[in-house]
């Protein structure tokens, strides 16, 4: 009587589980269906207006690029003092104050006319975004996804294009000293008794005074360090729309991976 009460037990138990599983297949069924595709909808629309925050002002056949002006400024020191001019993704002018430390003495900079300065990082942003949206668009609402490891295969990839394009607009490539010297980029001080000049160097400057550096047959040293900063709007918003872009990606991930925890195999 004990062992027919034990399978009978048993029996209860192993229904149970199939009544279980049958629900939790059901369930991953219609996140592999519908949800994914309504992720993907969504990442979509954000990520196309992330892109509209590159699309340069004034583009087309409307003209030349708008140029945009942005006032630098330094925490805690009114050492530098500027405004940079931003035509689409290069400098294209600057001017700019700089007081010299040991004897108050103000230079006053300007970018020479022929010269530009391109902020590549802006450009490789934009290409990722485009990356990313052109990923997304390939599994449009016909695209039946089969298993969870697709799904996660995507994400990862367009993961990687948003990580990338964050990236290059937070921590964009900083140039070696030679790099800086011959980038042609320069802002001469505008007075005539005046040799000294101011070379950008993009990114966060790490180079040290009294640093030494080889260009030609000159051997240089780098006297003085400012680091001045500017904000742009529309680059805080790309940045706030690849943040948003990541957490549903991750969210989703999270989806697909906790059914794994409900089989003893890999259901993706």
């Amino acid at each position: 009587m004990v062992a027919g009460q034990r399978a009978a037990a048993m029996a209860t138990v192993m229904a149970a589980t199939a009544a279980e599983r049958a629900v939790l297949e059901e369930e991953f069924r219609w996140l592999l269906h519908d949800e994914v595709h309504a992720v993907l909808r969504q990442l979509q629309d954000i990520l196309k207006e992330a892109s509209l925050r590159f699309t340069l002002p004034g583009s087309g056949t409307e003209g030349p690029t708008k140029q945009e002006n942005f006032i630098l400024g330094s925490c805690g020191t009114d050492q530098v003092k500027g405004v940079l001019t931003l035509q689409g993704d290069a400098l294209s002018q600057a001017d700019v104050n700089l007081k010299m430390p040991r004897n108050n003495q103000l230079l006053h900079f300007a970018f020479r006319e022929d010269k530009q300065w391109k902020l590549q990082q802006i450009q490789d942003a934009r290409n990722h975004v485009s990356q990313a949206i052109y990923l997304l668009a390939n599994r449009d609402e016909s695209y039946q996804f089969r298993t969870g490891a697709e799904v996660l295969k995507l994400m990862d990839a367009v993961m990687l294009q948003l990580t990338r394009a964050r990236n290059r607009l937070t921590t964009p490539a900083t140039l070696t000293l030679p790099e800086i010297a011959a980038s042609g980029l320069t802002l001469h001080a505008l007075q005539s008794n005046s040799t000294k000049n101011f070379r950008p160097a993009g990114g966060a400057v790490l180079h040290s005074p009294g640093a030494m550096f080889e260009w030609g047959a000159q051997r240089l040293e780098v006297s003085h360090v400012h680091k001045v900063e500017c904000v742009i709007p529309w680059l805080n918003d790309a940045l706030v729309f690849f943040t948003v872009s990541l957490q549903l990606c991750q969210q989703l991930k999270d989806k697909i991976s906790v059914f794994s925890s409900y089989w003893s195999y890999r259901p993706f």
